[in-house]
């Protein structure tokens, strides 16, 4: 018997596919949560590795999510391997196909479809989970379309990632994971303020080749601690806070390009405009220690083996001829 004629289930875009679609979408926004999709923006990929590790995410938008995982976490859970504690939870989304593409990002075919290695903001948790796979014919064809992607997902280790969406809830990840280098600073007058840009040298900050950004400043003890640096600081200058940054609506920040005028332009305007005041000696800091992780042991590593391995040599390999 052929199929009945007065379904066109396999048409493009039929009613009866709409109509299937709307109650997916409708089902997911009953049941689901609202997540945080933040997309990966590459900015120095290895061709031989095929990864990234100084990538950023500098967006996220609001999407309702379906969590597939009804039973708790999925994955290899916790356990000990070779390398230590490792946590390997997993957890699989669903969304709607038409809903993510209204979210219209830009680039790599994501207006589309979700990308791995994108993040996804579980509220619950307060956890970011990478996305290692989309199955995107899970749901195989229902009336002849496919509505829904499954996002499978696992537990993100942050690795030093620059996260500035604008989003505090987002950027204080970075501000509390990233590898933090702390200075108690002396001599000096001003504010610092969290998510600014700092530098050191003569030449203003465009054209410094040491820089951070600020993390925490604690006036009452003089003491800053910044993320995301670039260069070497030293104790023989004072560390100047970065020309012109403007405090956004949401309290973040943004660095004016041209540092040679105040005049906020046509994006700035009506924000006001924090001018370079802060100017501060440093007394004492450790760039090889990581304030913001107690249990760190990396610089107890490195004075053990300074005590073992000869560094005088210029080439240990050299059985003395150099």
């Amino acid at each position: 018997m052929a199929t009945n004629h007065y379904f066109n289930n396999f048409g493009a875009d039929t009613a009866d596919q709409k109509l299937i679609e709307n109650i997916i979408i409708e089902s997911i926004q009953t049941y689901g949560i609202d997540v945080y999709y933040m997309p990966r923006t590459q900015v120095n990929t290895d061709s031989i590795f095929g990864e990234d590790r100084i990538s950023k995410f500098e967006d996220a938008r609001t999407i309702e999510m379906y969590i597939k995982s009804v039973d708790g976490f999925e994955g290899d859970g916790t356990f000990v391997s070779n390398f230590g504690l490792e946590v390997r939870d997993q957890i699989t989304f669903t969304v709607a196909r038409r809903r993510f593409q209204e979210l219209q990002f830009e680039g790599d075919n994501r207006d589309k479809e979700p990308k791995e290695g994108d993040l996804v903001y579980f509220p619950l948790t307060e956890s970011l989970f990478q996305i290692m796979h989309v199955q995107g014919y899970n749901t195989f064809y229902q009336t002849g379309a496919l509505q829904t992607f499954d996002l499978v997902c696992e537990l993100f280790e942050y690795a030093d990632e620059a996260i500035d969406t604008g989003i505090d809830e987002l950027d204080k990840i970075e501000r509390e994971e990233s590898y933090t280098i702390e200075f108690s600073l002396g001599s000096g007058s001003g504010t610092y303020n969290v998510g600014e840009n700092v530098y050191q040298g003569t030449s203003g900050y465009a054209n410094s080749s040491i820089k951070g950004e600020v993390s925490n400043w604690d006036s009452g003890t003089s003491t800053l601690k910044l993320i995301n640096v670039i260069g070497t600081f030293s104790t023989s200058d004072n560390i100047y806070e970065s020309p012109y940054s403007i405090q956004l609506e949401d309290d973040s920040t943004l660095l004016l390009d041209d540092e040679d005028t105040s005049t906020p332009n046509s994006s700035t305007e009506g924000k006001p405009i924090w001018e370079s005041t802060a100017s501060f000696a440093i007394s004492t800091f450790d760039d090889q220690e990581q304030s913001t992780d107690p249990s760190a042991n990396n610089v107890a590593y490195e004075t053990a083996a300074d005590s073992i391995i000869d560094f005088t040599e210029g080439n240990p390999f050299s059985e003395g001829n150099i």
